[in-house]
């Protein structure tokens, strides 16, 4: 590990696929700046840099994937897990040198398996000793997160050290600090409506996905004493459908206020994703998750199941609208949740360990 006083420069390095890896590393370097005030911290987007012609086809094709062909895209994923390091050739291996000099690199912090992995063949193929910080953004410690010359792993939880060390990354090396949430997500929590209905928020991750069927936005639209928002993200074609077509719905395209919505919600609607569960638990907003499919998903909604934090729902053929109000009406069950939130909360240790990143320790 380098002397404090050296850290000077530090790379994070993320991507696109889905904004919550994007996410993860805004949260980062918000908290090294805390820490480490004299820290110049940049966040690169390595598709962009690497592929700078190509990166948007890139990022299309990943959403395309996700939204219509996701068995297939759960193939690709495990086995892009068998391969621990990309071959890399001399054209990237010139950029890499480039980006590493440019930002007189002192640490790189990747928020993704493929910037660990290209960082973990840089070190290996120029026997560069650079430290490398790799953040899972999911529960899950996906074989593709595992790469060597990794320094330390950065964890959302217990399971996800355990899990490491089964497959023997040494514990002295995993750091449990939840999946890093912006500043803005940690500020004292409030359930307060000032309406005095029961506020009900549904979420669709970055790429705009709401897990739901008009079917039951209907229903609960009508609901007497429910007031519900939906956030559609980046996804135009959705905000100007839901905003036609459901007066009574509080519809909110992309924003920076989702920390405000989100602390301000009974129950919070959506996706399984890393960062997402992780703002509602500093949040202590409870989660309800309709059938997750995607591999890093499931395995956040068997974290958000097992530790009482939320409710999912496997199947689609449920009656969602039942099982919403149902739980809406147990405050008891809510109570729970936002306590086992705060919990969870409690057992962190700091996002960025000062003795990592060159800050004063507290």
């Amino acid at each position: 590990m380098l002397s404090g006083k050296y850290m000077k420069h530090i790379l994070i390095l993320t991507g696109r696929f889905g904004m919550g890896h994007c996410c993860a590393a805004e949260a980062i370097r918000q908290e090294i700046s805390a820490i480490n005030p004299q820290a110049e911290v940049h966040i690169i987007d390595l598709i962009d840099y690497l592929f700078p012609r190509g990166s948007e086809l890139i990022y299309c094709a990943f959403a395309h994937l996700v939204n219509r062909y996701s068995a297939v895209y759960n193939y690709l994923n495990r086995a892009a897990g068998r391969c621990s390091i990309l071959p890399m050739n001399a054209v990237i291996m010139r950029k890499l040198d480039r980006l590493l000099c440019d930002h007189q690199a002192d640490i790189v912090v990747s928020t993704l398996p493929i910037c660990s992995q290209c960082i973990s063949a840089y070190k290996q193929q120029r026997d560069a000793h650079i430290p490398l910080y790799t953040y899972i953004t999911d529960i899950g410690a996906q074989d593709e997160w595992i790469v060597p010359h990794t320094d330390a792993y950065f964890v959302g939880a217990r399971d996800t050290k355990d899990e490491l060390i089964r497959k023997g990354i040494c514990a002295d090396r995993i750091h449990i600090c939840g999946i890093p949430v912006r500043r803005d997500f940690l500020h004292p929590v409030s359930h307060a409506s000032a309406s005095g209905q029961t506020e009900l928020l549904i979420m669709g991750g970055g790429l705009g996905l709401i897990p739901s069927s008009d079917t039951f936005l209907s229903a609960l639209s009508r609901m007497h004493g429910i007031h519900l928002t939906v956030i559609t993200g980046k996804n135009q074609a959705l905000y100007t459908r839901l905003k036609a077509q459901y007066p009574s719905i509080t519809v909110i395209g992309y924003t920076e206020q989702v920390a405000h919505y989100m602390r301000n919600a009974d129950l919070l609607i959506t996706k399984s994703g890393g960062i997402t569960t992780f703002e509602a638990i500093h949040c202590a907003t409870p989660l309800y998750v309709i059938h997750p499919f995607l591999m890093q998903e499931i395995g956040n909604a068997e974290y958000i199941e097992r530790n009482h934090i939320g409710r999912v729902l496997w199947s689609n053929s449920d009656d969602v609208t039942y099982d919403i109000l149902s739980l809406l009406q147990s405050h008891a069950q809510l109570t729970a949740m936002k306590q086992n939130m705060e919990q969870i909360c409690r057992g962190l240790e700091a996002t960025c360990p000062a003795a990592y990143f060159g800050g004063e320790a507290s």
